[in-house]
């Protein structure tokens, strides 16, 4: 859907969608992998508190104005973060990924696109 809205140069929706849908996810994954589920109704309280710096640097890349340039980069950033967190899920869990479908996203999301 992200892509889809960049596409059509719905930024408001498309920085909504990232801050309001997918990074609440991501720090809820992550988380969860980090063994930090105390504040998992509202993953993003006390996140400097209960998450490592890199976590906490990696969902900063993940913000953006409403700019086109830095909602391109903050989409594909997170992505690259979602992706990363999955697969490490997936390998502590066993699960399989949909990689082809990862791939397409990715491609949708690159911010030379």
């Amino acid at each position: 859907m992200l892509a889809h809205l960049q596409a059509r140069g719905e930024r408001a929706r498309a920085h909504n969608l990232l801050h309001a849908v997918i990074a609440p996810l991501q720090l809820k994954l992550c988380r969860l992998l980090r063994g930090s589920t105390v504040h998992w109704l509202t993953p993003s309280r006390a996140l400097e508190a209960d998450l490592p710096p890199t976590d906490i640097e990696r969902y900063a890349t993940t913000t953006a104005s409403l700019t086109p340039d830095d909602l391109r980069t903050a989409a594909a950033n997170s992505w690259r973060w979602s992706r990363e967190l999955a697969a490490e899920a997936a390998d502590r869990w066993g699960t399989r990924l949909p990689l082809g479908l990862h791939e397409e996203i990715t491609v949708a999301l690159s911010p030379g696109r």
